[in-house]
C-alpha cells in the first residue's frame, strides 16, 4: 500500500465570544472527526492529532502532524463502515468507528476491521498497519481501551442476535437491545487480547449490554464498564449503568442506582483516585465521584448548568463540558463562584454521534480537541486554553 499524505488543512481563527485562539486542523467537506472521549486524540509527545474521515469514501484513521499539519493516511479501508454500537447502519465489513483507541506513550492506534482487531505504528511509514487477531464473527463491538502499560487491549462484544430488529440509529438501538437481551438471555463478552501475541482471553460475561470500557490508569488492571441502553417502558436509562471488574473476573455495580436517578458518561480521574460520572435525580443535574469500593467522595447539584457530555481535566476536580447554547466550557463543581468559565464556541449538535463535540483534554493539559459540523462539514479543532 503506497503511504498518503495530504497537505496541511490548518486553519485559525480568534473566538467571538472568548477571544480564545482556536485551530481548524481539518477542511475537507466530508465528515472528519477526533477519536471518542474515553481514548485521547493526541499522543502524550504532542506530535500526532489522531481523526476519523471518510475523505476517502470509506471511514479510515488518519494522524495529523501537528507540527505542519500535514495529514498521513493510517488505515486503508475500502469496504464501508462495519456494523457496531452507535453505527447500526454499518454492514458486515468495513471499519469501525466505534472502536479506535489511541495508546498515547507508544504513538500507535488500535481499531476494529472485518471483525479483525489491527494496531498502526503512527511513527512509521503510513502507520504499518497489522492484524493482531479475530474476533466472534459478526459480534458487535463498542468502544475499546488500551491498558496504560500498553500490553492489554480490552474489547467488549455483545451476541449479535440482541440486534436483529432494524434500527435507524443508536437511540432506537439504545431502546431494543437491552429489552432483547433480557427477554433472550443474551450476553456480551468482555476480552482482554494480549497486542504482541495476538492471544485473548475471556475476562468477563456480563447478562447485558456493554459499550464502554476503560483500564484503571494506576495499572491495577481494575476495569470500568457500563450497561448500556434505555429501560424500555418507561424510556429511562437501565439501573445500575457503572459497574467494576476486578482483575480476578468478579463484576459489580460501582453503588446502587436507585430509581428515578440516571447517571452517564462514566470515567477514571487521571490519578486513579476516583470514579467520575454526571446525572439526573428529581429533574436536577449533578457531577459525582465514587472510590472504587463505591463510597461517595462527592456529589454536587449542577441544576443552574445544562450540558452534554463532561470528561475530567487533569486535576480530576474540573470538568470540560459542552452545552446546548453552543459553547464548550469548564466547571468546577466545588467552587463557590465562578463554577463555570466559557472556553469557546463549538456551534455543533448531538444530532448523530459524529456531530458530538466531545471536548477532551491533550496530555499536556494546555487545549482541548473538539469536533464540531459548524462549517456544515464536520471538522476538528483544538482550543488554546488560559494558563
Amino acid at each position: 500500500m503506497i503511504p498518503l499524505t495530504l497537505p496541511s488543512e490548518r486553519s485559525t481563527y480568534t473566538d467571538p465570544d472568548t477571544g480564545a485562539t482556536v485551530i481548524q486542523w481539518t477542511g475537507a467537506p466530508c465528515t472528519n472527526q477526533h477519536l471518542y472521549f474515553t481514548s485521547p486524540s493526541v499522543t502524550a509527545d504532542d506530535r500526532w492529532l489522531t481523526i476519523l474521515s471518510d475523505r476517502s469514501g470509506s471511514p479510515n484513521l488518519y494522524a495529523i502532524d501537528r507540527g505542519d499539519g500535514t495529514i498521513h493516511q493510517i488505515s486503508h479501508n475500502e469496504k464501508g463502515l462495519l456494523r457496531s454500537y452507535v453505527y447500526p447502519q454499518g454492514g458486515l465489513q468495513g471499519l469501525s468507528k466505534a472502536s479506535p483507541c489511541l495508546d498515547p506513550l507508544r504513538n500507535r492506534l488500535f481499531y476494529i476491521r472485518d471483525h479483525a482487531v489491527c494496531v498502526a505504528e503512527l511513527d512509521k511509514a503510513a502507520g504499518a498497519e497489522r492484524e493482531i487477531c479475530k474476533l466472534p464473527p459478526e459480534w458487535y463491538t463498542a468502544f475499546t481501551h488500551i491498558s496504560p502499560d500498553g500490553k492489554t487491549l480490552c474489547v467488549p462484544c455483545t451476541d449479535p442476535r440482541a440486534f436483529v430488529d432494524p434500527v435507524k440509529d443508536q437511540w432506537e438501538q439504545m431502546r431494543s437491545v437491552p429489552g432483547r437481551m433480557g427477554n433472550e438471555k443474551l450476553f456480551s463478552r468482555i476480552y482482554l487480547i494480549d497486542v504482541r501475541t495476538g492471544n485473548s482471553r475471556l475476562a468477563a460475561e456480563v447478562p447485558f449490554w456493554v459499550t464502554h470500557v476503560q483500564f484503571d490508569p494506576m495499572g491495577t488492571g481494575r476495569i470500568l464498564f457500563n450497561r448500556e441502553g434505555f429501560l424500555e417502558r418507561i424510556g429511562q436509562p437501565s439501573h445500575d449503568r457503572i459497574w467494576c471488574l476486578e482483575p480476578d473476573g468478579l463484576f459489580r455495580p460501582l453503588s446502587p442506582q436507585p430509581p428515578g436517578e440516571w447517571r452517564s458518561h462514566e470515567n477514571w480521574a487521571p490519578d486513579g483516585k476516583s470514579l467520575v460520572y454526571h446525572g439526573g435525580r428529581d429533574g436536577k443535574a449533578f457531577v459525582a465521584a465514587r472510590t472504587w469500593d463505591g463510597r461517595l467522595l462527592q456529589e454536587t447539584s449542577l441544576e443552574e448548568i445544562t450540558f452534554w457530555h463532561a470528561t475530567a481535566a487533569l486535576d480530576g476536580r474540573r470538568l470540560f463540558v459542552d452545552r446546548p447554547d453552543g459553547l464548550i466550557a469548564v466547571v468546577d463543581p466545588l467552587a463557590t463562584e465562578n463554577r463555570l468559565v466559557n472556553i469557546c464556541r463549538h456551534d455543533s449538535s448531538v444530532e448523530n454521534q459524529d456531530a458530538h463535540p466531545h471536548p477532551i483534554t491533550t496530555a499536556s493539559g494546555n487545549s482541548l480537541i473538539f469536533s464540531s459540523i459548524r462549517t456544515g462539514h464536520g471538522q476538528v479543532y483544538k482550543v488554546l486554553l488560559k494558563p
